[in-house]
């Protein structure tokens, strides 16, 4: 045998088959991204919504691992709870049986037609989903093309003695189980070690039972990534990944036993090429029996442990107990993780979580702000100089995710959002910046000046204030997609500028102007009306992005 060529044909065959994966993923989660958000937001509403919520996400994103490495982030973040996560683990499991049963089908011949034709829509196309579309297939030529030549690799195992004996030798469940898990936890796919079990049923080398060891040691590997996720994570990211590793680890406990009857059971179900015999009627026949076979596995499995949601997380949790969280600065994201960046509709989901998070809390700095400009002690503008800080850590963290996200593969659509939310981020450390520069150093000025404002306020300063704060808190609600959006910018500019001008003219009436505490009082309390009218200025600066941006 030529030994250096079939291991080039089988390395390559692999490549090309995992790029191809990532290709027609690229495409499938910039097409369907709008999707992935709709499906998560349902996921919680009961176990049998999770379960196809997950199974859906997965055979977009094209892998089970991804799914649960965002469930990792989900509960880490305190988005949903574990015994919530635990039906989307077990959809992910089903989602990812779809790329089997896709790539169990016999159509390499018609890969370098895909290949042509995804290629020139992709590279060629003038519209955008054209362009995706033509990435799915290109994928997909690849995909099959690189079956092809793991196929080719192991044509030549079929005179070669000794592999045929290691095959027979892996009806043995436990040689099957230990060699699926180590060559899946390596490449970190179960689709690749899937496809290599087919490309060999292909070639009549694999028995059905070698291959449903395999396939269920390709179970256990794959939780391997999301185990690994979870390092340095809370208690309850490491839960997940035993929640992922407990439901498979019991869904092979279930079949390991029976494998020669489970076996029997896929050969009724399947297809048949009784007109053949051999190794060409198994070369025939066993490629969509193993993709039946994980199928059957994943789709049992979740039936049987569906019903014990509570006792598989509460055991998780017993595994792994949960601690006292150390506090959280509000500077720290709580939202933006590095797996929601998998899909550009996911890690926007996270970012705008994340500027809803940070417009409150410019929303409590202003108020803080707006009490300290008038009386306050030098403690208090120190805490507000602290919350400062984590604001700016916060919108800085905020603009840095949004920087990665756009280097995702996104629609134009997405993209607009993401220039969206990057501007009312902007608008926000603006509030922020007139909160810091103009209310807490114009109150530090006019401590040491000896200046008192208190003596000028009253209904007309009062009514100011509420009207900008109020307008500012409608606009974040914008944010929300619950909120309704066309009565809160109109008229907004209008009535605030009219209501400047009534508190400048109250200032006035109050101040006779024939003293310098009267001139000096009068300067600091307009400096302070005209910050206000700044903060309107930012939060009118929001509302017409989210309108022109379609946030």
């Amino acid at each position: 045998m030529k030994l250096v060529q079939m291991v080039g044909l089988l390395l390559g065959g692999l490549a090309l088959f995992l790029f191809g994966l990532e290709l027609m993923t690229d495409g499938l989660k910039t097409i369907a991204g709008p999707k992935l958000q709709v499906m998560l937001g349902k996921m919680t509403a009961n176990r049998v919504r999770g379960v196809l919520a997950g199974a859906a996400v997965t055979a977009i994103l094209n892998s089970s691992t991804i799914t649960t490495v965002l469930m990792v982030g989900f509960v880490s973040a305190g988005l949903m709870t574990l015994v919530q996560s635990v039906p989307m683990i077990m959809g992910a499991n089903i989602g990812s049986t779809v790329t089997a049963q896709i790539i169990a089908f016999n159509v390499s011949a018609l890969a370098p037609f895909m290949l042509a034709i995804g290629f020139l829509c992709h590279a060629f196309a003038g519209r955008a989903l054209i362009r995706q579309l033509g990435g799915v297939v290109l994928g997909f030529g690849m995909l099959f093309l690189g079956i092809q030549f793991m196929s080719e690799a192991t044509h030549p195992l079929r005179t070669f003695q000794p592999f045929i004996d290691a095959m027979q030798n892996m009806k043995g469940p436990l040689l099957g189980i230990v060699v699926g898990a180590v060559f899946t936890a390596i490449v970190q796919s179960s689709a690749a070690t899937l496809a290599i079990i087919i490309a060999l049923a292909g070639q009549g080398l694999m028995p059905l039972e070698a291959g449903i060891a395999l396939i269920l040691g390709a179970n256990v590997g794959t939780v391997g990534t999301a185990l690994l996720a979870a390092i340095g994570r809370p208690p309850e990211a490491l839960q997940v990944g035993i929640v992922h590793l407990l439901f498979n680890v019991m869904g092979v406990l279930f079949f390991v036993f029976f494998i020669p009857q489970f076996a029997d059971v896929v050969r009724a179900i399947s297809p048949t090429a009784p007109e053949l015999d051999g190794v060409a009627r198994l070369a025939a026949e066993t490629p969509r029996q193993v993709a039946n076979t994980h199928t059957i596995f994943s789709v049992a499995s979740t039936l049987i442990l569906i019903w014990f949601v509570g006792p598989i997380a509460r055991f998780a949790q017993w595994l792994v107990p949960s601690r006292d969280k150390p506090p959280r600065s509000d500077g720290e994201p709580i939202y933006l993780d590095d797996a929601s960046l998998a899909a550009a509709s996911l890690g926007l989901e996270k970012v705008y979580l994340e500027v809803d998070r940070l417009g409150q809390m410019v929303l409590r700095a202003v108020k803080t702000g707006l009490a300290v400009g008038g009386e306050s002690k030098p403690q208090d503008l120190q805490t507000l100089l602290e919350e400062d800080k984590e604001i700016d850590r916060l919108t800085a963290s905020i603009l840095h995710y949004i920087g990665r996200l756009s280097q995702v593969e996104h629609s134009e659509d997405e993209g607009t959002k993401m220039v969206g939310l990057t501007q009312v981020t902007a608008s926000l450390d603006g509030i922020r910046d007139v909160v810091t520069s103009n209310l807490i150093v114009g109150r530090q000025q006019r401590m040491e000046e000896g200046a008192d404002l208190a003596r000028l306020r009253d209904e007309h300063t009062t009514h100011f204030v509420e009207a900008v704060v109020a307008h500012l808190e409608q606009v974040l609600g914008l944010l929300r997609p619950e909120e309704e959006s066309a009565a809160v910018v109109k008229g907004a500019k209008a009535e605030i500028d009219t209501l400047a001008a009534a508190a400048r003219r109250s200032v006035l009436d109050k101040l006779r102007m024939d003293e310098k505490t009267d001139v000096l009082d009068f300067r600091r309390a307009t400096d302070l009306i005209e910050a206000i009218r700044q903060i309107a200025r930012f939060t009118r600066r929001i509302a017409k992005t989210v309108k022109e941006q379609g946030l």
